[in-house]
């Protein structure tokens, strides 16, 4: 039998780094201009959908919300968006020290699957001289994150009996981990779920308060 290999499939946004909220506040500010309740609308979706990238979430708050069939605001709102993202995420806080995290995880591979936009993502990786820490690949929106996890999953380890775990933060993170079969770890701390433990109980899901709790223990349920 092939040697067993864990897979590390991490989320982005709330996982890694502390920046859920820098993506709400960036929602907030390029629909305050409509309106409290419509702004509150968007925000109220963005974060039912966490995992989910920009370009549903703003389609939708156009089509649905301010009731438009306009494309050229979309790609608008979708650039004055990433504008706003990009200018406060470099400041954001990472939940720990990755490079120690991958010595304690020794001989796992690692990737990203985020609904955050996949260039933004590159890009703070190379800028923090991190990058070479994922190399199982690092992907992002506008391919969505369910796709991802598929992909990332065709391209396991060859020659291993490859073992496989998301790490995210929301609903939706848990529903790709689910429909592609494999496990699911929920990162609580940075999370915007309200009301998360009732979430937790009912899917009977393994829980922490964020990545830095992970060691190579945590995975002996998966080499049985």
């Amino acid at each position: 039998m092939n040697k067993k290999k864990i897979n590390l499939i991490f989320d982005f946004d709330g996982v890694i780094l502390n920046s859920n909220s820098v993506k709400t506040n960036a929602f907030k500010k390029i629909s305050k201009c409509y309106g409290d309740t419509n702004s509150k609308k968007l925000i109220d979706y963005h974060i039912k959908n966490g995992g989910i990238s920009r370009f549903k979430k703003i389609r939708w708050f156009v089509e649905n919300v301010l009731k438009k069939n306009d494309d050229f605001l979309i790609k608008k709102l979708i650039n004055s968006y990433g504008i706003e993202v990009s200018n406060s995420i470099l400041e954001c806080e990472l939940r720990t020290d990755l490079f120690k995290l991958k010595k304690n995880l020794e001989g796992s591979f690692w990737s990203i699957a985020s609904g955050g936009l996949e260039e933004e993502i590159l890009s703070y990786l190379e800028k923090k001289s991190l990058l070479r820490l994922f190399e199982s690949g690092v992907y992002g929106s506008p391919t969505t994150k369910l796709n991802i996890v598929k992909k990332i999953k065709a391209n396991g380890q060859k020659n291993f009996e490859n073992k496989w775990v998301l790490i995210g933060d929301s609903y939706y993170d848990y529903k790709c981990a689910k429909l592609n079969n494999i496990n699911f770890i929920f990162a609580s701390e940075w999370s915007e779920i309200k009301n998360y433990e009732a979430f937790i109980a009912e899917n009977s899901i393994k829980t922490i308060t964020g990545i830095e709790k992970l060691n190579n223990k945590f995975f002996d349920f998966l080499m049985q």
